[in-house]
């Protein structure tokens, strides 16, 4: 197992009380550091002085795609932090959530990634259409606050 390449199918997704959801991807995880550009002035002939500082940290939104199996709690999340016209509880809402990369064993954790203070910002219901082969999904888009990458070696109790 040393140095095994991990493969991107071998995963796992939870979202604090959301479990043993079969999912299809998870996409967009990232973060950027804006880096502001300050022009400190105009010297002599014209020159400008410029100083580049870090500026805020943005973490991107993150889309989970589930196989829809008639477990609505996905859609339940989603209602309790954005229903229209009614008190939005998104902050008493918040979850955390981790997807859990294994080796190909499929016993042995690799690698961790943990998301903090998330909470859905759009919501993709199935759709259907009789031309398509496919399994029928849904989607989920959440906020995140920051997310930590753990790697480990891990091995699930068989």
């Amino acid at each position: 197992m040393a140095n095994e390449l991990l493969g991107a199918s071998v995963f796992y997704f939870s979202a604090e009380s959301i479990e043993n959801r079969q999912v299809k991807s998870v996409t967009g995880l990232g973060q950027k550091n804006n880096a502001s550009t300050e022009v400190r002035g105009s010297g002599k002939n014209g020159k400008v002085s410029r100083q580049n500082t870090p500026g805020q940290v943005e973490f991107n939104n993150v889309t989970i795609t589930l196989n829809y199996e008639g477990d609505n709690s996905i859609y339940d999340w989603y209602l309790k932090c954005s229903r229209d016209g009614e008190k939005r509880e998104w902050d008493a809402n918040r979850k955390a959530v981790s997807i859990v990369g294994y080796a190909q064993d499929r016993q042995t954790e690799v690698l961790r990634i943990n998301l903090t203070n998330c909470f859905p910002v759009s919501y993709t219901a199935p759709e259907f259409d009789v031309t398509n082969n496919d399994l029928v999904t849904e989607a989920i888009e959440v906020a995140i606050e920051g997310f930590k990458i753990e790697t480990s070696k891990k091995t699930l109790p068989t």
